[in-house]
């Protein structure tokens, strides 16, 4: 039995236009599939350089068997998202007294050096972090007759610590912690590094690119 066979012209019309479609829509499916690529590799490359970044911290500490605060400030490189390094700088803000001098004195410390911190966790805007700091500094002593203080002794320090992050907003981070923080070459004034070496807690607030 003969069939009714389709109109050629009109089925080679059909399968023109669909080519031409499917030219017609190729370039630009493969520019966003290209511009995704760009995208996410520049969000990689953002995401890996090099941030800036500085924090202001205190917390309390013993001197010589006597609590006392300090204050510090930290500027440094942000190496998303395992490393930070930088420099920082802290200063007893309390002045403690040397109850072993046979006569009295006040005594206080300033200290500068590097850091770098470690995050070996992260979870969204949570983090916890390994800081660790090196250094030196100077004890400054005052007698009852002096008028103001004057450095007396220098020494090398180094700390580590453990810190609980949370960003408060995209820049804003605040930390708190505590950790231990070593003296060596105390030896004046009837001091000696086991009466500056303590446990610490300190709050800090960190501002990062």
């Amino acid at each position: 039995m003969l069939t009714k066979s389709k109109n050629p012209s009109k089925s080679a019309l059909t399968a023109f236009f669909a080519v031409l479609l499917v030219l017609f829509l190729a370039p630009s499916c493969f520019a966003e599939l290209a511009g995704m690529g760009d995208a996410s590799t520049s969000e990689q490359k953002s995401e890996s350089g090099l941030k800036a970044l500085i924090g202001l911290g205190g917390g309390n500490t013993m001197i010589a068997d006597d609590g006392a605060l300090f204050m510090s400030l930290r500027i440094g490189l942000d190496l998303k998202p395992l490393v930070a390094v930088g420099a920082w700088a802290s200063t007893s803000i309390d002045d403690v007294r040397n109850y072993s001098a046979p006569i009295k004195q006040m005594i206080n410390y300033k200290s500068f050096g590097a850091f770098v911190e470690l995050f070996p966790l992260r979870f969204s805007e949570m983090s916890i972090s390994v800081p660790i700091q090196v250094g030196g500094g100077v004890v400054n002593i005052m007698e009852a007759d002096d008028e103001a203080f004057a450095p007396e002794d220098y020494f090398f320090t180094a700390d580590m610590a453990a810190h609980f992050n949370y960003r408060l907003t995209k820049m804003l981070e605040i930390s708190i912690g505590g950790g231990y923080r070593m003296f060596a070459g105390i030896e004046e004034n009837y001091l000696d590094n086991m009466d500056f070496c303590t446990p610490f807690g300190e709050l800090r607030f960190t501002v990062r690119e």
